[in-house]
């Protein structure tokens, strides 16, 4: 059954069946006419204040799920944001669930998203792009919960809010192809798992290595769990097997695990090693020379577009697309808060 919006508009009609007035005295009181009694103006007044103080109750009732299919690191930045943001919407009750997305097992996650969309008034979505996830979506969709994909984008979503991925991956390219100083050719490609994001970060990649420097070739894509530990174990073998690499390029997560693999193969000056998200680990990553550069966003402005997406009434959110600046970080950025709320 499709869920009745809380969002609607104080009708003459319903100022009229609360007041006990004819519409066309309500009609005459909100258009200042003379003839109409200081009482019946009192009436309407007091009517329209009741049906105020019912909608503020109803809106008191909004809920709005965040269901996050990630790595941890970057589940704890959502979190985190959604915590510093909650003082903003007194009116909303927030839940959060997170799943590691080396964990991911359709028959658990899909109905995780069921069971939330029974609950919430709408619900903010970090997901794989994966056939099971996208028809649960729309069944949400279809019973009244609008969907908003939060920076990975999915095709059945409401609306999405994120960043130009194709061109995040671009710009890893021209950084990679510019300051690689070895001759050698190999480059790395770190994905973890069918993210929308990450499938068109590689296509903007890809497109500038093959057009731009063509003397550099992708020659290995490698597949991690956005886990550190697990993600240090198998670049550490990748390494050994693999010398004269020049340029990695983590589109996933677990960068703590690359950075200390390349620390510890001592090949931090041989290798241009750039990634994605902001985080109290890649800052110091950064800080300390064992990344190059880290691609992100402001997290609190993503998770607020989408809260304000999400408020609103399901009607206006079909196919809203919000991209926002992408934000290039090195270790001689400045690291404040961006947009302080």
């Amino acid at each position: 059954m499709t869920k009745p919006s809380i969002h609607k508009k104080i009708t003459i009609h319903e100022i009229a069946r609360i007041s006990g007035l004819s519409t066309a005295t309500i009609d005459r009181v909100l258009n200042q006419r003379p003839g109409v009694r200081e009482s019946t103006r009192l009436r309407v007044e007091a009517a329209i204040a009741q049906s105020q103080q019912a909608q503020q109750q109803e809106l008191a009732t909004q809920r709005i799920a965040f269901i996050i299919e990630a790595g941890s690191s970057f589940a704890q930045t959502v979190r985190e944001a959604m915590e510093q943001l909650k003082a903003y919407y007194p009116h909303i009750s927030f839940s959060f669930d997170s799943v590691p997305g080396y964990q991911f097992d359709p028959a658990s996650f899909c109905p995780l998203i069921a069971a939330r969309s029974a609950e919430a008034d709408a619900i903010i979505l970090v997901s794989r792009d994966h056939v099971q996830v996208n028809s649960e979506v729309r069944k949400a969709i279809a019973n009244g919960v609008p969907v908003i994909a939060l920076v990975t984008d999915l095709p059945s979503a409401s609306a999405y809010v994120g960043v130009d991925e194709v061109s995040a991956g671009a710009n890893a390219a021209l950084f990679i192809g510019r300051m690689a100083r070895s001759e050698a050719k190999k480059l790395l490609f770190v994905a973890s798992a069918t993210y929308r994001c990450q499938e068109e970060r590689e296509m903007g990649f890809r497109r500038v290595i093959r057009s731009d420097f063509p003397g550099l070739e992708i020659e290995e894509t490698f597949i991690s769990n956005d886990e550190s530990d697990k993600t240090y174990a198998l670049m550490t073998k990748f390494l050994a097997k693999n010398p004269g690499t020049v340029g990695i390029y983590n589109s996933a997560g677990g960068n703590r695990g690359i950075a200390r693999a390349i620390k510890e193969a001592q090949l931090a000056q041989d290798i241009v090693f750039v990634g994605h998200d902001l985080t109290e680990h890649t800052q110091k990553l950064l800080e300390q020379g064992d990344m190059d550069v880290v691609f992100s966003y402001d997290m609190k402005r993503v998770v607020k577009q989408a809260i304000d997406i999400a408020s609103q009434p399901p009607e206006n959110i079909s196919s809203s697309r919000i991209i926002l600046p992408l934000i290039t970080y090195t270790r001689y950025s400045w690291f404040g808060d961006i947009n302080p709320l």
